[in-house]
């Protein structure tokens, strides 16, 4: 009994339907076929109306759907449709059913028994592991029958429908981040004297020990920054510290003495009016103290001097009392003569502002100067050159160097470093930037992804979505897309 198909299907991507196509000439009809594939396997749905279809009473008509592609073939389950006698024989008796038989192993058939008269449909769904060489496959229905004596007979091979399955290849984005104007540009550097006084004394002797040398440095440190025209002193902060070894109160105001004769000093050699210098006396300097015998693990009794330090029960004056009890003398001796003149300082900020520049004029500080240049200055010499070009990313390294904790300037060289598919190198520029900032976050997937990381950069993309970081939400749309056509 020979049947054959005339028509062809083709199904594209993740899901189809068809209409009702007949598989048996004149006589069946395949409808709402359907393929789907999620969660690497593959669903072929189809009803199929047997209700023309002519069987004899002892005869079974076998239909076998199967995937094929360039030599491969799976076969799915049968479907039995059984004349009267020969399902009536087979659900009275228990017999073997032909699909039953070896050449049907492992794949349980649908049986149906024809009811002749009558409208009749076979609801058809077989699920299998999707395999890499069914893209493009054909589904195919193989037909057959067999007498009452249960032998199967040669199949017919007979196109139902293509399956299309193309890999998605996402695009992930990647943008830049435009950095914050600065419209003023505040800069400050911050330096430290140890100017010699007599004991208890205040006055600065610019003759006694090494105040000649030390004094110079303080005001040609101040007048580098007077004497650059692009640049403008608004203040200079000086703040005096003392050793631990008189009263607290003592000390307080040897410090703000010391610390009120320097900016005399400065304001008498270098013109710079006494309003804009402020001095302040910050007394005993107990943390660096303990910095200090950090660093000195050959001093005795390290551990007890230290648990003095640290004492928050004990007033200053009671733990310099309790150091100098420490025996043997000679550790309170070693804290006096090598220690505490390390304490005994001035240290001083100068604040000043940094004009505005144009074009050519950024250019030339970029290497020449760059802590003169605004990020956004960085920024308006690089967008002079070709992105992605030498001079391009060299502006963006020296602008990730000058400003290594801005948000722009570690995203956008490590865009630069994840085009050159270094993306280690990405990973550590953004590592010294906020972790928890979106954008951080959004390009850190990025240079995940590129790593081959696909767990990481999910991670990091999660957070930056959650975050409402737009390209992020993009790429996890994309990396889903690419999984679910795998």
């Amino acid at each position: 009994m020979k049947r054959y198909i005339i028509y062809t299907l083709t199904a594209m991507l993740l899901s189809v339907s068809v209409s009702a196509q007949q598989i048996v000439e004149g006589t069946g009809e395949v409808k709402n076929l359907t393929t789907n594939r999620a969660n690497g396997r593959i669903t072929v749905d189809m009803d199929i109306d047997i209700s023309n279809i002519e069987i004899g009473a002892d005869e079974t008509l076998i239909l076998t759907p199967a995937i094929e592609k360039d030599g491969n073939s799976l076969e799915l389950p049968s479907v039995e449709i059984m004349g009267r006698r020969a399902y009536m024989y087979y659900r009275r008796n228990e017999e073997i059913p032909v699909t039953n038989n070896p050449f049907y192993a492992e794949r349980t058939a649908k049986r149906a028994e024809r009811k002749a008269g009558q409208k009749q449909s076979v609801d058809y769904t077989a699920t299998v592991p999707f395999a890499e060489w069914m893209r493009g496959s054909t589904v195919v229905v193989k037909e057959g029958s067999c007498g009452c004596d249960q032998t199967p007979i040669a199949l017919d091979d007979n196109n139902v429908g293509k399956i299309k399955y193309e890999i998605y290849y996402p695009t992930y984005t990647l943008s830049l981040v435009e950095p914050e104007p600065e419209p003023i540009k505040v800069r400050a550097e911050s330096h430290t004297a140890y100017i010699n006084f007599r004991v208890n004394r205040y006055e600065i002797l610019e003759d006694y020990k090494s105040n000649n040398a030390e004094l110079a440095s303080i005001i040609n440190s101040i007048k580098q920054v007077d004497d650059d025209e692009d640049l403008t002193i608004t203040s200079i902060t000086i703040e005096g510290w003392a050793s631990p070894e008189a009263t607290e109160k003592h000390n307080k105001v040897l410090s703000e003495n010391r610390a009120n004769s320097l900016a005399d000093y400065v304001t008498m050699k270098t013109g710079i009016e006494r309003e804009r210098i402020k001095a302040f006396g910050r007394g005993e300097d107990w943390v660096g103290l303990r910095r200090e015998v950090e660093a000195t693990p050959g001093l005795l009794d390290q551990k007890k001097v230290l648990a003095i330090i640290d004492d928050s029960s004990l007033t200053l004056d009671q733990k310099d009392k309790k150091l100098k009890s420490l025996t043997p003398s000679d550790i309170y001796h070693r804290l006096l003569h090598e220690l505490y003149p390390r304490l005994r300082r001035n240290d001083y900020r100068i604040e000043y502002n940094v004009r505005n520049f144009n074009l050519e004029e950024a250019r030339k500080f970029v290497d020449a100067d760059p802590d003169k240049l605004s990020l956004s200055e960085f920024y308006m010499v690089a967008g002079s050159y070709e992105k992605n070009s030498k001079e391009y990313n060299h502006v963006m390294e020296v602008a990730a160097k000058q400003y290594p904790s801005a948000v722009a300037a570690a995203v956008n060289l490590a865009a630069t470093q994840i085009a050159e598919k270094d993306y280690d190198g990405a990973l550590k520029t953004l590592a010294q930037s906020d972790q928890n900032d979106a954008n951080i976050l959004a390009i850190s997937g990025n240079a995940y992804m590129g790593k081959g990381d696909q767990a990481k950069a999910r991670e990091a993309w999660e957070k930056a979505a959650a975050k409402g970081q737009a390209d992020a939400k993009h790429n996890l749309e994309e990396l889903d897309k690419h999984l679910k056509s795998l």
